[in-house]
């Protein structure tokens, strides 16, 4: 299984001044088997930068595209039925149990606003058949609305886990916005609930962003057992990038002993942009 990683492309005033074809052209002569966009698409939530994303994800000749929202792409209080409009249209999961729900503003009220669908967070299970193997891709919304900071709520985590249970596959992988390992001065504030959520699923790995840092790491649960790997990458076309290049990621067999990943990092020349590749464990 090839795998395509991007993450934080902020349409909108965050969005770098690159020709997004020549990125589309780089990102799509790998052969990848699946890409996962792991959130920020936008820079406000407003409608044309959703526009933009929904264009560009269109773009990438990989049939199988997933999609999760980011801190960013939550300011509004239209960016679920924008998500739904131009990025991926459900079905989405919903708490087990609304009563015990401790997230704020998981629900918005419909005395506030006029709205197709008052329920904020993007939560799915996605099956894919890749390589001869069912591949289940679960998306877990990391992100309070309108704060930068996450949080997962366990009603959330006990429905897709019912849900889970219901299916038939062979590995599972996480998509979210918020490392559960890695962070900032924004982190998921309950990191520990997904940990344990991913580690009690046997999911094989997550893939996040958010920091605009490329980190790849290991955790061995020592008490309980289990194992999962965790891939960070950076932002693909954000100008607000400190600490590091723009970037995308790669990764070749993932999972298996032929296992090839590359970190490709975008630099602005005087003729445009060029790319340098950094193969990992070489």
């Amino acid at each position: 299984m090839n795998i395509l990683h991007i993450s934080d492309i902020h349409f909108g005033p965050y969005h770098w001044a690159a020709d997004d074809k020549i990125v589309l052209d780089r990102l799509n002569a790998f052969p990848a088997d699946i890409v996962l966009n792991s959130g920020d698409m936008t820079s406000d939530s407003l409608q044309g930068e959703f526009e933009q994303a929904g264009a560009f994800l269109a773009g990438l000749v990989c049939e199988n595209v997933v999609s999760i929202l980011g801190n960013h792409d939550k300011y509004s209080k239209r960016s679920h039925e924008m998500f739904r409009t131009h990025i991926y249209d459900g079905p989405f999961i919903q708490p087990k149990d609304t009563s015990l729900v401790k997230k704020k503003k998981l629900y918005i009220s419909p005395k506030t606003a006029r709205l197709n669908d008052y329920f904020t967070d993007v939560n799915f299970l996605r099956l894919f058949e890749i390589g001869g193997e069912k591949v289940l891709i679960v998306g877990v919304d990391t992100n309070l609305f309108q704060s930068d900071s996450g949080y997962v709520d366990w009603q959330i985590l006990a429905a897709l886990g019912d849900e889970i249970d219901k299916l038939i596959y062979d590995r599972a992988l996480l998509l979210a916005h918020h490392s559960v390992l890695s962070t900032d001065e924004d982190p998921l504030i309950n990191s520990k609930r997904l940990t344990d959520f991913i580690l009690a699923q046997n999911i094989e790995a997550t893939f996040c962003g958010h920091t605009h840092e490329v980190d790849i790491l290991q955790v061995t649960d020592v008490i309980n057992g289990g194992i999962f790997r965790q891939f960070m990458c950076g932002s693909l076309s954000s100008v607000n990038i400190p600490r590091d290049k723009n970037m995308f990621c790669t990764y070749e067999n993932f999972g298996t002993s032929n296992e090839k990943i590359t970190v490709t990092r975008i630099i602005p020349t005087a003729d445009g942009i060029g790319f340098i590749e950094t193969h990992l464990g070489e």
